[in-house]
C-alpha cells in the first residue's frame, strides 16, 4: 500500500481494505490468466469500496436537480460528416499537459470538457495551456460540480465564459462556491460546440479534426483496474457514468486513445485504448460525443 500513500487509523479499518483488496486481486488475477488482449493490476483503486468507486463517476446527464442548459441553443451544432472513412493514425496527445487525478470527487465531466478545450486552444493558438477544472466545475450553475455534470453544458458555458488558468484557479476538494475573483478571463470564449452523431465513422472524423468529449460506463470489471493494453470486452455494458476524452486512434491495433483523469499513474501514463466498434461502442464510447470548435466551416 506504500505505494499509493495509503495509511489506515484502526486495525479494523485496515482489515476492512485488506479484506476488500484481496477480492479485487482475485479478480485481476482471474482477468490476467485469461491472456486477453488487456491487463489489470493493482491501483489506487484496488482497496476501494464500490460506493467509493461509484462516487467518482460524475457522467449525468439531466435529472431533476440538474437541467441541461442545451436546448435550442445557437451554439451547439450537430457535426456534418463527410463520409470519408480512410483510416490512419491520429495522435493528438500533444497538445495536452500530463493527465491529473480528479480525486474522490465526481468531476470527471469537467476534466473531459476541459481537455478538450485545451485541446482545441493549442490548435488554434499555437500554445499548451493548462485550463482550470475547478472553475468550470464550481462556476456553471448548470453542473453539479462533484455531484456530477454533462460535457455538452460545460462546453455552452464556454460560449459564454472565457477559461482561466489551472494556476489562477486551483483545483482543491472539496470543492465549493463558485470564486468570482479568481473566474476572470483573458481568454476568448468559444462559438460553437458540435454534437457528433453515435457512429464509430463520424467519430473518427471528428478526431482528426482535433480531441473529442467521449462518456464511457466505467462500472465494470474493466476499468477500475485496467493496466494496459486495448480493451474490447463486449460485455463492458453501455450505461454512459464516466467522462473522458478521446485524443487519439491507433490503426495498427484499430483502437481508440481516451484520456481519463485518475492521474499518470493509472493505466497507460493516464490514458487506455479501447477497441474501436460499430454501434454504440465498447463501453458505450460512440454514444453521446462533443466537440469544441472555433472554426466550424473549416469542417
Amino acid at each position: 500500500m506504500t505505494t499509493y500513500d495509503k495509511s489506515y487509523h484502526t486495525e479494523d479499518e485496515y482489515q476492512f481494505r485488506r479484506d476488500i483488496f484481496n477480492k479485487n486481486l482475485e479478480i485481476i488475477n482471474e482477468h490476467n490468466a485469461q491472456g486477453k488482449s488487456f491487463t489489470l493490476g493493482v491501483n489506487k483503486f484496488t482497496d476501494w469500496t464500490d460506493e467509493e468507486y461509484k462516487a467518482i463517476l460524475g457522467y449525468k446527464k439531466v435529472s431533476h436537480s440538474l437541467k441541461s442548459a442545451s436546448g435550442n441553443n445557437p451554439s451547439l451544432k450537430a457535426f456534418k460528416a463527410t463520409g470519408k472513412k480512410d483510416l490512419v493514425s491520429i495522435d493528438h496527445r500533444h497538445l495536452l499537459e500530463e493527465v491529473q487525478d480528479q480525486g474522490s470527487c465526481g468531476s470527471c465531466w469537467a476534466f473531459s470538457t476541459v481537455a478538450a478545450l485545451e485541446g482545441a486552444y493549442a490548435q488554434e493558438f499555437g500554445e499548451v495551456v493548462k485550463f482550470s477544472e475547478a472553475h468550470l466545475a464550481e462556476c456553471d450553475k448548470f453542473s453539479g460540480g462533484c455531484m456530477g455534470g454533462f460535457m455538452i453544458n460545460g462546453f455552452l458555458f464556454y460560449t459564454q465564459h472565457g477559461p482561466v488558468l489551472e494556476k489562477d484557479y486551483e483545483y482543491i476538494l472539496p470543492l465549493g462556491e463558485c470564486k468570482r475573483s479568481q473566474a476572470k478571463s483573458d481568454f476568448p470564449t468559444i462559438p460553437y460546440a458540435f454534437r457528433v452523431e453515435d457512429n464509430e465513422d463520424d467519430l473518427y472524423e471528428a478526431l482528426s479534426h482535433g480531441i473529442v468529449s467521449v462518456a464511457i460506463q466505467a462500472e465494470n470489471k474493466y476499468m477500475r483496474g485496467y493496466r494496459g493494453g486495448v480493451i474490447d470486452g463486449e460485455d463492458c455494458g453501455t450505461e454512459l457514468d464516466h467522462g473522458v476524452t478521446l485524443v487519439g486512434y491507433e490503426a495498427e491495433t484499430d483502437a481508440w486513445i481516451v484520456r481519463n483523469s485518475w492521474g499518470a499513474d493509472w493505466g497507460e501514463d493516464g490514458y487506455f485504448r479501447i477497441k474501436r466498434r460499430s454501434g454504440k461502442g465498447i463501453c458505450g464510447i460512440n454514444m453521446d460525443t462533443a466537440q469544441p470548435v472555433f472554426h466550424p466551416e473549416d469542417y
